[in-house]
């Protein structure tokens, strides 16, 4: 059994905003300024959070 890698982990201000996900893996691209998460769906700008834009999560 292999233990989990953190290597691919984003920042922890880059998680999702609802479930915590920091799997670069499953925070997912879908356009220039939006990622959804493999996890639990939630579709949030990363850039807008860290600009201290709140959280945006859908």
């Amino acid at each position: 059994m292999s233990t989990p890698s953190h290597d691919n982990l984003v920042a922890p201000e880059d998680a999702c905003p609802r479930c915590g996900e920091r799997d670069a893996d499953r925070l997912v691209w879908v356009e220039d300024d939006l990622v959804r998460c493999s996890a639990c769906g939630a579709e949030y700008d990363p850039l807008r959070r860290a600009k201290g834009g709140g959280d945006d999560a859908q």
